[in-house]
C-alpha cells in the first residue's frame, strides 16, 4: 500500500491552526479582562463575549449561504447535548476575565491549560471527541507532566505580582478547573463535527447554549442587585472578544477531530503562551521569569506529541503494528 501524505499534512495543518487560535485566545482574554475592569465587571464582560461569538458565528453561516442547510440539520438531527456543551465554556470565560487583570495573561493561560491537559488525556483515552480512543502512552504522560510542571512554576511565580501567594494559588486552582471543564466542550464539539461534518454548525450550537446559560446567570445576578454600577466603556475594540471567540470555537471544533483533545490543548497553548508573553511584555508589568519558563515547558510538551501524532497517522496508513507506546488509536491495526 502506498502511504499518502494527506492525513499527516492534515494533522500538521490542524496543529498550526490550533496554535494560531491559541494566539487569538490570548488576545481575547486580554480584551475581555480590559472590558471587565473598564466598567462592565467580569459577568457582563463574559456575557458580551458570548453574545458576540453567537452573532459572529451566525454571520459566518449567512455569508456561506448555508442558513437553510444549518436550520435543517438542527431541526432533523440536533441532540440536546449539542447545546449543553456550550455551558462548559462559561467558567473559562469568566475566570480568565477575572484572573488576567490580577496575574497577567501568561500566568492565567498556563493555569488553565494545566486543567485542559489532565482532562484532555482522560477524554482521549475514553475516545470522546475523536474517531477512536487514543491510549495513554509514555510520551503523552511525559508531555502532560511537563505541562503540569509549567503550572507549578507559573503559580509560584505569581506571588510577586499584585496578589498574595494565597490569592495566586486560589486563582490558579479556579483556572485549572475551568480549563478542565472547557475540554468537555471541545470534545463535544468534535462529536458534533463527526455527525455533521460542519465545524461552524458546532460553533453555532455550543455558542447558543452558552449564551442562554450565561444570560440566565446574568438575569439572576441582576435580580440580586449584583449589576448595580455596571457601565459600558465607549472604546469599540473592547467588544471584539465575541468575534474572536467564534474563530476559536470553529477552529477547535475542526482540529480536535485530527489531533485529539490532549494534542489540541498543547498546540493551542503554545500559540497562546507565546502571544501572552508579547502582551505582557507590552504592558507596564513586563515579563515574569515564571511566565517564560512555563511557556518553554508547555511548548516543549507540545513538540513532544505533535510529531508523534503525525508518525502514528503514517503508521496507520501503512498498516504497521504499534509498539505499545504511541498515539495510535487503541486497538488500531491496518486500514479496514
Amino acid at each position: 500500500m502506498r502511504v499518502t501524505s494527506r492525513a499527516p499534512s492534515v494533522v500538521l495543518a490542524a496543529a498550526l491552526g490550533a496554535a494560531a487560535s491559541g494566539a487569538v485566545i490570548a488576545l481575547q482574554g486580554r480584551i475581555n479582562g480590559d472590558l471587565a475592569t473598564a466598567g462592565t465587571g467580569v459577568l457582563v464582560s463574559g456575557w458580551v463575549s458570548y453574545v458576540g461569538t453567537l452573532l459572529a458565528t451566525a454571520l459566518v453561516i449567512v455569508a456561506r449561504r448555508r442558513t437553510r442547510a444549518v436550520a435543517r440539520a438542527i431541526r432533523e438531527g440536533a441532540r440536546w447535548w449539542w447545546f449543553v456543551v456550550g455551558l462548559c465554556g462559561i467558567p473559562i470565560v469568566l475566570s480568565m476575565a477575572l484572573g488576567i487583570p490580577l496575574v497577567g495573561v501568561a500566568i492565567a493561560s498556563v493555569c488553565a491549560v494545566a486543567g485542559q491537559t489532565v482532562a484532555g488525556l482522560t477524554l482521549d483515552a475514553r475516545g470522546v471527541g475523536v474517531p477512536a480512543a487514543i491510549r495513554l502512552s509514555g510520551r503523552r504522560a511525559l508531555a502532560g507532566l511537563v505541562a503540569l510542571l509549567g503550572l507549578g512554576i507559573a503559580v509560584l511565580g505569581s506571588s510577586g505580582g499584585a496578589v498574595s501567594p494565597a490569592q495566586g494559588v486560589a486563582i490558579g486552582v479556579v483556572l485549572f478547573v475551568a480549563g478542565a471543564v472547557l475540554c468537555v466542550q471541545q470534545a463535544g464539539n468534535g462529536r458534533v463535527v463527526a455527525a455533521t461534518d460542519d465545524p461552524v454548525l458546532a460553533g453555532l450550537t455550543s455558542s447558543l447554549g452558552g449564551t442562554v446559560g450565561i444570560t440566565a446567570i446574568l438575569a439572576v445576578a441582576g435580580l440580586a442587585g449584583a449589576l448595580d454600577g455596571v457601565t459600558f466603556p465607549p472604546q469599540w475594540h473592547l467588544y471584539l472578544g465575541g468575534p474572536l471567540g467564534a474563530v476559536i470555537t470553529i477552529v477547535a471544533a475542526w482540529a480536535v477531530r485530527h489531533l485529539g483533545t490532549f494534542v489540541l490543548t498543547l498546540t493551542v497553548i503554545t500559540g497562546q503562551m507565546l502571544t501572552a508573553l508579547l502582551l505582557d511584555l507590552a504592558s507596564a508589568g513586563g515579563l515574569r521569569w515564571s511566565a517564560v519558563l512555563a511557556t518553554v515547558a508547555v511548548a516543549g510538551s507540545a513538540a513532544l506529541v505533535v510529531e508523534r501524532r503525525r508518525e502514528a497517522v503514517v503508521a496507520v496508513l501503512a498498516g504497521e503494528g504499534g509498539d505499545g507506546d504511541d498515539d495510535r488509536p487503541a486497538g488500531a491495526g491496518g486500514p479496514r
